[in-house]
């Protein structure tokens, strides 16, 4: 019952595009991060590797709990009062801020990283 919204696909893309995007982005910076770790065994590769898998597990959560729609299937669907949905939407809206600032920093040190690992002096 659940699952029974009925939405075309201009609202789905609009509502899950973005975030199908990055999904296919943080995949390619895992991939470039192993294949790095596996070459040269950077300190980088590991901060990479657990930044885009921690973006990946805020993206599949984000779409497997249909987040969009969450707050319309708690209070029309479920019958939840609405103090109730907003509490619920709040905690998943600090776990979604916890993963993507944790993967944000994480990010950060990579950059900060890769920048001293293949810092030379350059001659001009």
């Amino acid at each position: 019952m659940l699952n029974q919204i009925v939405l075309d696909f201009l609202s789905l893309l609009l509502s899950y595009g973005p975030t199908i995007f990055v999904m296919a982005f943080d995949i390619v910076i895992l991939v470039f991060a192993i294949i790095i770790y596996k070459r040269n065994s950077y300190k980088y590769g590991i901060t990479l590797i657990i930044s885009s898998i921690l973006s990946l597990a805020s993206n599949v959560i984000y779409i497997s709990i249909q987040y969009p729609f969450l707050g319309y299937r708690l209070q029309v669907e479920l019958g939840l009062p609405i103090i109730e949905v907003l509490l619920i939407l709040n905690t998943w809206g600090f776990v979604f801020f916890g993963l993507n600032t944790a993967s944000a920093i994480l990010l950060v040190i990579s950059i900060i990283l890769i920048y001293k690992t293949h810092k030379k002096d350059r001659i001009d």
